[in-house]
């Protein structure tokens, strides 16, 4: 119940600035853990995730978003995990405060690339995954993201926000993929995520 109030705002600010459309929803887990993985082309990436999604996720975000004004409240409100890179202990930290949300039956995003596209391209997946996953049967589902590259909210054209909106609605393209097992490679789970955005290609 106490997610209603940040879903409602969620819902009017997805609507408002977005065209969103959803593809895969037969592979949106709706009960039992599973770890998203997804491509990140924007600050808002989590949130559109989030929007299709009937049920309480973990994101891990970068611990200093928790520190902006209302997002960082946001962050705390839907329980995000805070991943501090000072140092490998405090990432180690982060991925056992992951894992232990995953023994605990909920939902994980975690955005292998660590860090938000610059060129619009998916770049390499870190080993974060691997450290969440190592020894369980989680199943993955790989989360792409299309159509983003030039909002607002990404680095297309100099920064966010350092640019005007190109339409009033952006259009942009949710999918949830199929799962796949907990051993599941690093690049295995990127491949797949490069066949989700040539199967949107394909179907505009």
């Amino acid at each position: 119940m106490h997610e209603i109030p940040i879903r409602l705002a969620l819902w009017l600010v997805a609507k408002g600035l977005f065209r969103l459309r959803l593809r895969g929803a037969e592979n949106i887990p709706l009960r039992g853990p599973a770890l998203l993985t997804a491509n990140h082309v924007t600050y808002v990436d989590g949130f559109l995730i989030w929007f299709f999604i009937p049920r309480a996720v973990r994101f891990l975000v970068w611990q200093p978003f928790f520190k902006v004004p209302g997002f960082g409240w946001a962050l705390r409100y839907i329980e995000a995990i805070p991943v501090n890179e000072n140092g490998p202990r405090s990432v180690r930290q982060a991925m056992r405060s992951a894992r232990q949300q995953l023994e605990e039956g909920q939902l994980v995003c975690i955005f292998p690339e660590g860090s938000i596209t610059r060129d619009g391209q998916l770049h390499p997946f870190r080993r974060g995954m691997e450290l969440i996953l190592n020894g369980t049967d989680v199943p993955i589902i790989p989360v792409h993201l299309a159509g983003l590259w030039g909002n607002i909210f990404s680095f297309d054209g100099g920064g966010p926000f350092s640019k005007f909106p190109k339409h009033l609605r952006h259009p942009a393209t949710v999918t949830f993929g199929a799962p796949m097992p907990a051993h599941s490679s690093p690049e295995e789970v990127r491949a797949a995520l490069e066949r989700l955005a040539a199967a949107d290609m394909d179907s505009r």
